[in-house]
């Protein structure tokens, strides 16, 4: 489906405007079930609690929406953690538009999308943008924020963006974590690199897992973690069980890799929002 021309969408990337006098909403969306042939979503918006059932994900017109009372939602929402987005949305005048403010909660803090609708191709061709907004980003159409519950903000060739994994095992019980060296050999990380055309967030942490630190594994549903480095990108972070440690990588004589437990692990990221990061994750896998 072809992004409409008349809409411009930015990841938000300085000190917002004031937003007092603005119109706000916050937002729930949770996938429940999807295939190629349907999708059971749950949705709050405010007071407003619906479950959606779409017949085929690319038609709008298949979709039917069912209210249901607060306690139905609630506990549906629980089983939809892997594929969930929090957000409150926020609608500021700008001139003869608008611009619609998306602040993500949850996994995706601190993300923020900011999205503008013109009403004619000449005051979309005039717009210049306010020092707050940093990149532009592809629109998509009225299902974004199913797409990004599912896979994720859909940002291809974005240097500002990367996927990381975090090779995790457990030995006798305990956490353990893999990290590896920076290129230069001065720091400890985790596998991560920028997003590559035509391959999704997951499968970029999964190659750059193989790649740099020889783990072979699966990405842990319903963990994801996302933060901004030192360096001003966003990381977007994917707990990886490991089956497999090779003895031979493609990188093995660029960096080194150890497996510590986790305590020992973090006294080594020097990142503090990667340190938060994995954390946070730390505290949520199981054995």
């Amino acid at each position: 489906m072809k992004p409409r021309k008349s809409e411009r969408v930015y990841l938000v990337e300085g000190p917002l405007p004031a937003l007092k006098g603005s119109s706000q909403s916050s937002i729930k969306l949770g996938c429940l079930a999807h295939d190629r042939s349907r999708e059971v979503w749950v949705r709050q918006e405010s007071r407003s609690f619906k479950l959606c059932l779409i017949g085929s994900p690319l038609n709008e017109s298949s979709q039917e929406y069912f209210p249901i009372p607060q306690q139905t939602f609630e506990s549906l929402w629980r089983q939809t953690e892997s594929h969930r987005v929090e957000l409150t949305r926020s609608i500021l005048p700008y001139g003869d538009t608008s611009i619609q403010f998306d602040r993500f909660h949850g996994e995706f803090e601190p993300l923020i999308t900011a999205r503008i609708a013109f009403e004619t191709a000449t005051s979309y061709r005039k717009f210049r943008k306010p020092a707050y907004l940093g990149q532009e980003i592809a629109p998509v159409e009225s299902h974004d924020l199913r797409q990004i519950a599912l896979r994720g903000l859909p940002l291809p060739g974005d240097s500002h963006m990367q996927a990381g994994a975090v090779p995790f095992l457990f030995k006798k019980g305990i956490l353990h974590i893999v990290l590896i060296t920076s290129s230069s050999g001065e720091r400890w990380l985790i596998p991560k690199g920028h997003l590559e055309s035509g391959m999704t967030l997951e499968e970029v942490a999964l190659m750059e897992a193989a790649e740099e630190a020889g783990a072979i594994g699966t990405i842990e549903p319903g963990y994801k973690a996302m933060f901004q480095t030192e360096d001003g990108r966003t990381l977007r972070l994917f707990p990886l069980r490991v089956a497999t440690l090779l003895p031979h990588w493609p990188e093995r004589f660029a960096r080194r890799r150890v497996v510590l437990p986790v305590y020992r692990a973090l006294l080594r990221i020097s990142d503090p929002g990667l340190a938060k990061a994995l954390r946070d994750l730390s505290r949520r896998l199981t054995h």
